[in-house]
């Protein structure tokens, strides 16, 4: 069961992370997510690329690092499936 319980903790982790609606209709004033921070790099006329691609780096790592953490459970619950 570990196995099946780290992918589904990766996946709800990382739709969480990334989720910019439910914060967007929720919060208001200076208080925001990284997800909803990043959008204030993209105009309607251009993007600021470098401090863009640099929060984009940032709000990589803790899933990464999530992931690393999960990954022998994770290629444990596949290697359990391809045996019969």
């Amino acid at each position: 069961m570990r196995p099946m319980h780290a992918t589904v903790a990766i996946l709800t982790a990382l739709g969480t992370w990334n989720d910019v609606m439910t914060p967007l209709v929720i919060m208001s004033g200076d208080h925001n997510t990284l997800p909803l921070a990043q959008l204030n790099f993209q105009t309607q006329f251009g993007t600021n690329y470098n401090l863009a691609f640099a929060s984009y780096l940032l709000a990589l790592l803790p899933i990464v690092i999530f992931y690393i953490i999960c990954q022998k459970q994770i290629i444990a619950g596949v290697a359990n499936g391809a045996v019969k």
